[in-house]
């Protein structure tokens, strides 16, 4: 895929996470719903590969729309979407212990957390297009 369009334009990483951001929504409101199956016998592990991805690539856009945003906690440097994306994967897997067409998972968790470090990497190595005024990055 070409994202070429994307560097030139933060507008366009933000385009692109929320577009992102509302199909992984609905994705997830289906698995509630159980529109989406949650178990799949044809494909071994497709929820944790799932998991995997879709989360890895929120954190990827996210990171991205937020120009590579960084918060210092104690001193240490914490990549801002990241962050929020493995906060609401806490949350989602606290909230799978609520629903009866949903199953918490610790391995669900890492294969969300994994995700999102490795994608968080790739998109550290997106050049982002410096507008007039801005800092470089």
């Amino acid at each position: 895929m070409n994202f070429s369009w994307l560097k030139s334009s933060k507008k366009g990483w933000i385009f692109a996470f929320w577009f992102y951001f509302a199909v992984l929504i609905t994705i997830s409101i289906s698995a509630y719903l159980k529109v989406l199956p949650v178990k799949s016998s044809t494909i071994p592990y497709y929820d944790t590969i799932g998991h995997f991805i879709l989360l890895g690539m929120a954190a990827f856009f996210g990171h991205l729309a937020l120009s590579k945003r960084k918060i210092s906690v104690w001193s240490i440097s914490i990549p801002l979407a990241p962050l929020l994306v493995a906060i609401c994967c806490i949350a989602d897997e606290l909230l799978q212990t609520l629903s009866p067409n949903r199953s918490a998972s610790f391995y669900d968790l890492a294969a969300d957390w994994v995700g999102i470090a490795i994608f968080y990497l790739l998109a550290e190595r997106v050049k982002l297009k410096k507008s007039l005024g801005e800092e470089k990055l």
